[in-house]
């Protein structure tokens, strides 16, 4: 039987490869793959199976990259966090 940290690192790379599946490059799909696997793991576990995880991590991306729109009413502008979080850095 393979060890907990085998089996975490198994499911991560499925759900790269199902990224990459999505559309994402190889890279790139790393990239975004760890850019929001802890804060989804701590939110969801690893409950949710690989496609479904990688449907949530590219929902979250395209979430981040949206532009905003002042006539879609589901869009907040949070652009004064963002230029507080830049100067930060």
């Amino acid at each position: 039987m393979a060890s907990r940290r085998e089996m975490n690192r198994r499911y991560a790379q499925a759900v790269i490869c199902e990224l990459q599946r999505l559309g994402y490059s190889g890279e790139h799909a790393t990239d975004v793959f760890f850019r929001h696997y802890r804060d989804m793991k701590r939110t969801f576990g690893l409950e949710p199976n690989v496609h479904d995880f990688a449907m949530l991590i590219d929902e979250f991306e395209r979430a981040m990259n949206r532009k905003y729109n002042p006539n879609d009413p589901n869009s907040i502008y949070v652009g004064h966090l963002r230029d507080r979080l830049k100067r930060k850095k």
